[in-house]
C-alpha cells in the first residue's frame, strides 16, 4: 500500500516555523509520519476529520482524494473553540 500525499497548509508551516527548533523537528516528524502517531477520528460535528497530538499541539487534518490535509495547528485548550470557524472557512462546512 503506498503512503498517502502529506499536504501541509501554508498557516501550519508558518505556525511550525515560529516555534523553537526541538518542538519543531519533533511536529514535523509526526506529520511526515501520518497517518501513524498519536491520531484520533473526531466525532460529533468534527466527523470526518481527525487530529494528531504532538505534546500540547494538536494537527487537524482530513483524508481526502487520496492524500493528507493538514489544515489547521493550535493549543489543546484552544484547538477545538477555534475549529469550527476554521473548517467553515476553508471548506464552506459549518
Amino acid at each position: 500500500m503506498r503512503k498517502p500525499q502529506i499536504v501541509i497548509a501554508e498557516p501550519v508551516w508558518d505556525y511550525l516555523h515560529a516555534l523553537a527548533p526541538d518542538p519543531r523537528q519533533r511536529c514535523k516528524a509526526a506529520l511526515l509520519a501520518l497517518p501513524a502517531g498519536d491520531t484520533k477520528q473526531l466525532e460529533g460535528e468534527y466527523a470526518g476529520y481527525h487530529r494528531l497530538r504532538v505534546g500540547s499541539l494538536r494537527f487537524v487534518y482530513r483524508q481526502h482524494e487520496g492524500r493528507i490535509e493538514v489544515f489547521y495547528v493550535e493549543q489543546r485548550r484552544l484547538v477545538y473553540d477555534l475549529l469550527a470557524a476554521r473548517i467553515a472557512q476553508l471548506f464552506g462546512q459549518g
